[in-house]
């Protein structure tokens, strides 16, 4: 019998799995998140025509999601430390009577690795006693039923298997890597004298080690005579060298996701993945790209960048401890120097920081680099629309798929050579964080009150501008010159979003900082804080209501721009700023207080 509630639980507990929120799923089924927080709360069921692609989303079949099963496949890996092959639908559907029972080997797992390295199937499941990791080997049995437990998932890293041979002949080295523990390692040698030698093989050998993190469970095959390295604070394990070097498990970036400043955006997500941290929130406060307001009279993209005319990169610098060392706008002699120091960093676990790297000049982050550093892998804000083609069950170029997803650790290529980049350089002493505060607050008043550099206003003159820019009617006639109207309502609605995700990080800042403060500090921070989150909620008020009127949005090129293209919308925007200009400079009288 279909039970609603059972249905909806799963549907919950499977999108969370897969890391979708329920508004991410609703947008790849084309219904409302009120639908789907119908299903998980068992108001209704899923009506019958969207279910093959709710299944398909969830990576599950129609009949495990309409009746729950007792042992359910969560992920399944045909793997050979190197190249891995996603099985999980096929091997859920071998599922008969809560139980499992398959042979491990190519033609039985439905997949193929044409490798001489040793194969296995990694796999995450659940029962009634919760969640479990499991794996087997090539050419074994794997049995599972309702009871079974396998390895509990934990956050601590932990090696649950090590072999050492090929996919013709291997043992196992667990004893050999229990006694290597004891030296704590930061890599692992593999060669004759660490993991000696089957005397029967001729062929090339690999160490295979699967382990456990706080991402699951997984497998990694080094070749003899090269070297695996303990990654991210000893979370991960990798492969680094001179031909080929990824870092793994760099999240995306993408706009529309409460990182608008791609500079702050690509900080915080390589800070954090080297452990330390620094949310995005304290990124934008400590270094005062919180508070920024800049405008150019030409309209352009640049005014957004965080460091196009102001420097906020020193002040996070001594905030959160550690050094920065920029390599800008270098010569094609210069290159080939900066080139074995990007290398460098990533052989020893630090992104790069670079804008540039794909399709426009935007900030981004440098994740590894193949054929001897010659191609750079990246991540970037760019990435989403190149990420919905690839991951299309109908790729169009089903190779460039594999090179993605497969080789690539889901990294795309960098299209260019970038013209600045950002080094991580040695920790140094940070300072306390209510020094931090101060000097946020200080470059509160000194952005506002920066005069204009190089074409770009800051602060007070930016509103200024502004709205003297959005007062010039002729510039704003679609008839006459539609390219440019467009260009510049997009720029337009792009620092609408961006001033708003700047004051709503300020605010996140200021709430974490308040118990920093004595108590009479801590009201004015509270009204600065309270004026933050005003113009944020007014922008966002302001965007909400054009992205619904069809006759405000206007495409332009790949970019869904809010059109301020009437008097009217221009004039309430002019409205919107001016009144921000007011909270700002009440912002400026507040700190100064606090300073004082």
């Amino acid at each position: 019998m279909i039970d609603p509630e059972k249905i909806g639980k799963k549907i919950a507990f499977l999108r969370k799995e897969r890391g979708y929120t329920g508004e991410s799923l609703a947008e790849q089924l084309h219904v409302s998140p009120q639908a789907v927080s119908k299903w998980e709360n068992a108001h209704c069921l899923p009506e019958t025509a969207i279910l093959p692609a709710l299944a398909r989303a969830l990576d599950c079949s129609i009949d495990s999601l309409l009746c729950p099963r007792e042992l359910f496949i969560l992920e399944a890996v045909y793997t050979d430390g190197c190249t891995s092959v996603p099985v999980t639908h096929f091997v859920n559907d071998l599922v008969r009577d809560n139980s499992l029972n398959i042979y491990v080997n190519d033609p039985f797992v439905g997949a193929s690795l044409e490798s001489d390295r040793l194969k296995l199937l990694l796999l995450k499941f659940q029962t009634p006693g919760g969640i479990f990791f499991s794996y087997a080997l090539q050419n074994e049995n794997l049995t599972l039923n309702r009871e079974s437990g396998g390895v509990a998932g934990e956050q601590a890293f932990q090696i649950i298997g090590a072999y050492y041979g090929n996919g013709r002949e291997y043992s196992s080295v667990m004893q050999k890597m229990e006694h290597y523990k004891y030296f704590n390692w930061d890599r692992i040698p593999v060669n004759h004298e660490t993991f000696p030698s089957n005397t029967a093989s001729h062929d090339t050998e690999y160490l295979t080690l699967i382990y456990l993190n706080g991402d699951g469970i997984h497998a990694v095959s080094c070749p003899e005579n090269e070297t695996l390295y303990y990654e991210n604070h000893r979370t991960r394990l990798g492969l680094r060298g001179n031909a080929k070097c990824i870092l793994r498990d760099i999240p995306r970036l993408s706009w529309g996701t409460g990182m608008e400043c791609p500079w702050a955006g690509s900080l915080s997500t390589a800070l954090q993945y080297m452990g330390e941290p620094w949310t995005y929130p304290r990124i934008m406060g400590m270094s005062g790209a919180c508070w920024r307001t800049c405008f150019t009279q030409v309209w352009d993209f640049s005014c957004t960048d965080a460091l196009v005319a102001f420097d906020y990169a020193a002040p996070l610098s001594r905030a959160i401890g550690r050094s920065f060392r920029m390599a800008d706008r270098l010569e094609k002699q210069e290159r080939q120097a900066e080139r074995l120091s990007i290398m460098e960093d990533i052989q020893r676990g630090r992104p790069v920081l670079a804008i540039n790297l794909r399709v426009a000049p935007e900030w981004g982050i440098i994740t590894g680099y193949t054929d001897g550093g010659e191609r750079f892998l990246c991540r970037t804000y760019f990435d989403r629309e190149a990420f919905d083609i690839l991951e299309q069950e109908n790729c169009p170029n089903p190779e460039d798929r594999r090179l993605v997803f497969e080789d690539n650790e889901g990294y795309l290529y960098s299209d260019f050579w970038p013209f600045l980049l950002l080094h991580f350089e040695e920790k140094r002493q940070k300072p306390a964080p209510l020094e931090s505060l101060r000097n946020s607050l200080s470059l509160l008043t000194a952005s506002f009150h920066a005069e204009e550099n190089r074409g770009y206003y800051q602060g007070k003159e930016a509103y200024e501008a502004w709205i003297k820019g959005l007062s010039k009617e002729d510039d704003f006639q679609l008839e006459t010159d539609r390219e440019s109207v467009l260009r510049r309502l997009s720029v337009n609605d792009n620092m609408l979003c961006c001033l708003g995700d700047a004051r709503q990080a300020a605010a996140s800042y200021l709430r974490e900082s308040l118990p920093l403060l004595p108590e009479s500090g801590q009201s004015y921070l509270a009204e600065i804080m309270a004026n933050c989150e005003t113009i944020s909620r007014m922008i966002s008020g302001f965007r909400d209501r054009l992205s619904r009127s069809p006759a405000c949005a206007i495409s332009y090129n790949t970019v869904r721009a809010f059109g301020v293209s009437t008097p009217r919308l221009r004039e309430e925007q002019i409205i919107l700023l001016k009144k921000a200009l007011e909270l700002e400079e009440e912002n400026c009288r507040l700190a100064q207080k606090i300073l004082e």
